[in-house]
This record gives structure tokens, sequence and C-alpha cells, in this order.
């Protein structure tokens, strides 16, 4: 493996796992079998996917967990803090959660952003038990990074509703919902390597410092150790400090000291990372890799939907903004009366190239399941 940190590097073999999760071991044996059906050696892009592997990857049937019981939402004012609003499509998925947050009956005290800062966070949240809000709601913050204002709403009784932050452990008086770092890249990394289909490739990870996304990087090099344990993995960072910038130094550089055929895929952590690294290469004249977006915000969706930025942009993981929406209302509204939360905190991520996107890609470039409001709203007494 190796770590870029401006124009140096360090070199070392990727890291190995010891098991495969149960509920990737299917996949993870195709892709063994993908990833090494490859005869050529080398370093390069590779050769045309493994079709077979890929159409089982990407015909997979995904449930979300809908909520079986009815539960009283009453009226309640809840505080919602998201995460680095200004990044790309954060914005619109904060749109809409609030929306769905309003239809429910509550007032939403916000919505803040907490920018990228742990400082400016916790206030916001030290701030919200001030006032006195019912509950809160958090996006992609999660509460090891700002401790002190977790116990001071702990201390309130004020129970809050964190979105998208595992890999934080349970927490009293903190509801998880979203996906973990497992559920949303154990099929990502089959359907790299079907779509790579060598048992040499060099893929690049691409970090950011967010704890969300060190979990994930740190399960996608596990996966790619032991489904391919010949490829080889390139970190790249992209800071926070990068988010917005059209150039971006680390991506530049990588561009430079890896010429064309010799990477074969990048994997980027969210759409700003995507958007920056799509520009880059094809400013530079590159589309001899794929690049694999992870979230599948709504520019990303649509685009692969689209077929622009092929055959450079490829794919993504797909989780449904909309349902974890749903799923933050339903729990704090269950912790509210003291029931039973449904297990919102693995939801799974869909795995999404431009053949299988028309399935899963609306309009609008998000995932939204068939008759999910309905599904929420005839356990919460309201009519679509």
């Amino acid at each position: 493996m190796r770590r870029f940190h401006g124009t140096t590097s360090v070199r070392s073999r990727p890291r190995k796992s010891t098991a495969l999760a149960a509920a990737g071991a299917a996949v993870a044996a195709l892709t063994l079998a993908a990833c090494g059906s490859s005869s050529e050696g080398g370093s390069g892009s590779g050769g045309a996917a493994d079709q077979d592997a890929l159409d089982e990857v990407l015909s997979q049937d995904f449930t979300l967990p809908y909520p079986t019981e009815p539960v009283d939402l009453g009226k309640h004012t809840v505080t919602f803090i998201n995460l680095g609003v200004a990044a790309g499509g954060n914005a619109e998925v904060q749109a809409d959660q609030v929306e769905v947050i309003e239809k429910a009956g509550w007032t939403v005290d916000g919505p803040y952003d907490g920018e990228f800062t742990p400082s400016v966070q916790a206030t916001l949240i030290e701030q919200a038990v001030l006032r006195g809000t019912d509950g809160i709601i958090l996006g992609s913050i999660p509460p090891h990074t700002v401790p002190e204002a977790i116990k001071s709403a702990q201390d309130a009784g004020i129970p809050i509703v964190c979105n998208e932050c595992k890999p934080s452990d349970p927490v009293d008086g903190v509801t998880l919902v979203g996906s973990s770092a497992e559920s949303l890249v154990q099929h990502q990394i089959p359907m790299v390597l079907a779509a790579v289909n060598k048992d040499d490739a060099t893929i690049v990870l691409v970090t950011n410092e967010a704890a969300t996304v060190v979990a994930n990087n740190a399960e996608q090099e596990r996966l790619i150790g032991e489904q391919c344990p010949d490829c080889t993995v390139v970190q790249v960072p992209y800071a926070n400090s990068d988010i917005g910038k059209p150039t971006v130094p680390s991506f530049t550089n990588m561009l430079r000291e890896y010429p064309p055929g010799t990477i074969d895929a990048v994997i980027t952590p969210f759409t700003p990372g995507t958007t920056a690294m799509v520009n880059l290469a094809e400013q530079a004249g590159r589309d001899d890799f794929k690049i694999f977006d992870t979230y599948g915000d709504a520019p990303i969706g649509q685009q692969i939907a689209d077929g622009e930025h092929a055959p450079l942009l490829a794919g993504t993981v797909l989780i449904s903004q909309l349902f974890v929406a749903y799923a933050d209302v339903d729990a704090l509204a269950r912790v509210f009366n003291g029931q039973e939360v449904p297990d919102y905190g693995n939801n799974p991520a869909v795995p999404i190239m431009q053949q299988n996107a028309a399935d899963y890609v609306n309009e609008d470039g998000r995932w939204v399941p068939e008759d999910m409001q309905s599904a929420f709203y005839e356990q919460w007494g309201l009519s679509s």
C-alpha cells in the first residue's frame, strides 16, 4: 500500500483481514473468482469486466428495515444539526430531511450547519440544550467527536438521533440511524473488482479525516486485501480543506505519478471528492481508470444513470437518504414514547452502475423506494 502525503509516500503491503462478514460472504466468494480470472499480469486499466460477476453483484435485492408497530408522533420541537452543509449534495439532502420532519407535524429548530469543525458542532448542541429542545437530530456528527456536548444533552434528558454517524459505539441517549461501514461497502468492493477484472489491480483509495470515512476506508481496504490479495492499494488524502476547491494537490500528484495504464480504479469517499477527481482526470485527458463513488448523492447517481463522464465515472454505492430522514423521525418518536426502535443502524447501500441505475435512481438522482412514505405513515397514523 502507498500513502500519499503531499508529494511523499511510504510503501507497504496491503493489509489483510481474518474473516469476511457473513452478509458479504456470497458476493466475496464470487469476487474472488472474478478477481483471479485475469491471465495478464502487470499494472494498468485491465481488460473487460467480468460480466457474470458484475451481473450478480448488481442484480441483488435489498430490503430496508421498515417499522411494523404504530407510534404516536405527538408534537415536538427538534433541533437539526448537520455536518458540512456546503459539501456537494448536502444542502439538497438537508432540505428533504427538513420536509419529512415538518410533515410529521414537528417544529424544526434549524437546520444548523456544523461545518466540519467539532467545536462548532458542540456549541450548536450545547445551545440546543439551553433552549430546551425536545430532541436533537445530528447528521454525520459521531458522538465521540463531541463528547461533552453529548453529555450535556444526556444530563438534560434530551434524546439524540444521529444519522450516518458510525463508527461511534452505542451511547446512552443516542440512537444511531443509517449505514455501517460494513453495510455500506460490502457490495462496493465486489462491484469494483468485477468491473476491473484483474488479479493484480492497482486501486486508489481516497481518504478523508472524517470518522465515518476513516471507518469506511478501513473496511474497503480489508475487503480488497481478502478478495484480491495481489491487488495494490494506494491511499491518497482528500482533506476537508480541499472540499469545494477546483484543484486538489494530492489528486494532481497522483495523476502525475501514475501515468496512463498504471491505475485500474479509484474509490472516492463522497460527492465533492468524486467531482474533483472526475474533473481533474478529464482535464488531464485521462479515462484509463474507473472511478467509484461512495454514498451516491444525487448528482453522482444521476450522472452514472445518464452515462455522463463515462467510462471514467463508473459506479457508486447508493444509500436512501430519504429513508434515513423517515427513520430519524420514527426512531426519535419511539424514544419519546419509550418504545423499542427498529434496527436502523445497518441500512444497505445498493451498488450502482449504469446497467442497473434505472432500477434505483429517480429523476432527481435519488433512491426513493416505492411506497416508502406510506410504510412509515401507516405506523404514524398519517395519510399519504
